[in-house]
């Protein structure tokens, strides 16, 4: 039996058309489905990689470093914390190297895929008890391949969606992928609340793990999400007229290196921010204070909550008073937090912490939800994904990963006291208030100089 093929095509048109509203509209435009597969990739990403941050203070001590005393331990469960942020620059070199040459897309599906096999990986390790050290070793090598996966993640995801982004609205749909952030963190919170209510002996033989192997699932969810989304019309654009980089990082490196060290600076405080509450706060509340983990983790879920709310609020501000308002004004609320999560730590009183924990994320989050904008306005487009992605990931490496072991030890100097931590993220708060200015300026130089794209003039909302 032949078939027709005209009905052949119309077949395939039917069923490969975009969803459309009652009045012939697309229901999602293609940059809102490039803004929610970010989001939901970004997620599935940094999910895996904020497992490892919750671990490494609940069990990785006990687990992967048992002969250690308890603060030795704790600092060697930090130090492999560390670990995956001395793989964030390398995937970002790595993966901005194929996702300026290749395309944003092809770059990000791998990336995903790595994540969730290297977290996978870690749930199902033995511990130092049945392995001995190779079991520490094992653990050190996967966290390297968390660092790879997400040190490709954020670039691709940010440029994916700000590359559709009709003309103006780039603020708001970067700001989207960077809700992936708190929803990751609320996801692993959640996830780990109702296991940390098992006793000792079942949490520390089988009840860590589950989070760890449920990222095969949130890995399948995201892969299906992030295949249906559209190559970047700014990159396809270059391939078309072979204008492709043929080698981005050496280019980055030789034409845009003083720029990317202004990013760098410009990331510490939503870098540093949300490690120094999510990792070194919970583990100050749960050994040094003595709360149950179960309260402390419900603590850190609220915190993650209030970041998820604040991004928007943060993001639409900016798109009516300009980014480097809502930065100067998130980095003032940042030094004004410090002090008052220092002193709600020193209370012992877990609302108050609560409540010092929440303010420290919420300033951080307003200058987080709109940086991304800035870094991505920053560099052309040949070299876009391999400068924004190494330039976050060395922050990365220099405050993020760095902020519980660098806040444990400036504890132990200061034989007790929180005071020094606070100096410390003071200076941060400076450090980054000196660097926006030249990324502002260069952002209204390149929005100056930007030609309307009709797609974009054209495309929905």
């Amino acid at each position: 039996m032949t078939s027709n093929p005209s009905l052949t095509v119309i077949s395939w048109s039917l069923m490969h058309q975009r969803p459309r509203t009652p009045t012939g509209r697309p229901w999602l435009s293609p940059a809102h489905k490039a803004g929610l597969a970010g989001l939901v990739g970004t997620a599935v990403e940094w999910y895996d990689f904020f497992v490892f941050s919750t671990a490494s203070t609940l069990v990785f001590p006990e687990l992967f470093f048992p002969g250690a005393q308890q603060a030795t331990g704790l600092l060697a469960s930090f130090a492999t914390f560390w670990v995956g942020f001395l793989g964030r620059p390398v995937g970002a070199a790595l993966f901005g190297h194929f996702g300026d040459r290749f395309g944003r897309k092809r770059s990000l599906v791998a990336t995903l895929v790595l994540m969730g096999a290297a977290t996978t990986g870690i749930g199902l390790l033995p511990r130092y008890e049945e392995a001995g050290i190779t079991a520490p070793v094992l653990l050190c090598i996967l966290r390297f391949v968390q660092g790879i996966a997400v040190g490709g993640e954020w670039g691709g995801a940010v440029l994916l969606a700000g590359e559709h982004a009709p003309q103006g609205r780039r603020v708001i749909l970067t700001a989207m992928v960077q809700q992936g952030t708190p929803l990751a963190s609320i996801l692993t919170s959640a996830v780990f609340l109702p296991f940390s209510r098992l006793g000792d002996g079942e949490f520390l033989a089988w009840g860590w793990r589950v989070p760890f192997l449920l990222s095969t699932v949130l890995m399948a969810v995201g892969l299906v999400i992030r295949l249906k989304v559209a190559e970047s019309p700014e990159f396809e654009g270059l391939s078309v007229q072979g204008r492709v980089a043929p080698a981005p990082v050496r280019d980055t490196l030789q034409r845009h290196f003083p720029k990317m060290a202004v990013c760098v600076g410009a990331c510490a405080v939503p870098v540093a921010g949300t490690y120094l509450a999510g990792t070194f706060v919970l583990s100050w509340a749960t050994v040094h204070i003595g709360f149950p983990r179960e309260k402390v983790l419900g603590v850190v879920l609220c915190a993650a909550v209030t970041r998820f709310l604040v991004q928007p609020v943060a993001a639409i501000a900016a798109q009516r008073l300009g980014v480097a308002r809502i930065c100067a004004l998130g980095l003032a609320l940042y030094l004004l937090a410090v002090p008052v999560t220092v002193l709600a730590l020193g209370s012992g009183s877990l609302v108050r912490i609560a409540l010092g924990v929440c303010a420290l994320e919420s300033a951080s989050a307003v200058v987080y939800a709109v940086v991304a904008a800035l870094l991505v306005d920053a560099f052309p487009v040949r070299v876009r994904y391999t400068a924004i992605s190494l330039a976050q990931q060395l922050a990365g490496v220099v405050f993020g990963g760095t902020a519980p072991a660098l806040a444990q030890t400036l504890v132990a100097v200061g034989h007790g006291s929180l005071w020094p931590v606070a100096l410390y993220q003071a200076f941060l708060a400076v450090l980054s208030a000196c660097c926006l200015p030249a990324l502002a300026s260069a952002r209204r130089t390149a929005t100056a100089a930007a030609c309307p794209r009709p797609e974009a003039i054209n495309a929905p909302g």
